[in-house]
Order: structure tokens, then sequence, then C-alpha cells
């Protein structure tokens, strides 16, 4: 009996696996070190699409965020991202590469 076709079978699984788990890894790691970086005056936005700033880091692994003057709300590390590492369409008042804005259309009336 040929056993070659089973014997290659199980290396390519094993080798998957062992892919996937350093794929896994490798983005706890980046999340991780990106919550390290969350220091009070980041900028940020949740998982949500909430966009704040960060007024306070407390050793629960949570965050106080300002929202809007005299607003501030508790999160998750977990649930934030750092503004500055997300494409340019998401960052509050910048538009997205090769995107157009009001101003660069003639067709438009941009303002008084």
């Amino acid at each position: 009996m040929n056993s070659l076709p089973l014997i290659l079978l199980v290396v390519v699984l094993l080798g998957l696996i062992l892919a996937s788990r350093r794929r896994y890894a490798r983005a706890r790691a980046v999340q991780a070190e990106q919550q390290d970086r969350l220091t009070v005056g980041s900028e940020v936005m949740t998982t949500s699409g909430l966009y704040g700033t960060v007024v306070v880091v407390n050793d629960d692994d949570t965050v106080v965020l300002a929202i809007a003057p005299g607003v501030e709300v508790k999160w998750a590390k977990a649930a934030l991202r750092d503004v500055a590492s997300l494409p340019g369409r998401y960052r509050t008042g910048q538009p997205a590469a090769g995107e157009k804005t009001a101003s660069d259309d003639p067709g438009t009336d941009a303002g008084p």
C-alpha cells in the first residue's frame, strides 16, 4: 500500500496550521503594540466608528476618550484604533488619496 499521499496530506495540513498560527500571533503583536502606543492626546477611532481623543489611560486596559467638549466616555483599549493607522477616508478632515473635495470640483460652489 502506498502511504505517500497520506503523508503529503498530513504535511500540507500541518503547514497550513502553522502558517495560520504565525499570522494570528503576528496580528496579536501588532494590536498589542498599537495599544501600548496610546497616550494622552492620541486621536483614535473606536471599532464602531466613534472618533475621540485620549484624556486618561487607565491601568485596567481602558481609556477615557473626549468625544465632544465636556463629554468623556470610557472604552476598552481593544476597541480602539489609532487614527494615523487608518486609511485617509477615515481620518477626520482629510480626504482619501484621489478623493475630490468640494473645492476641487469647479462645478460646485465651495462657498461665498
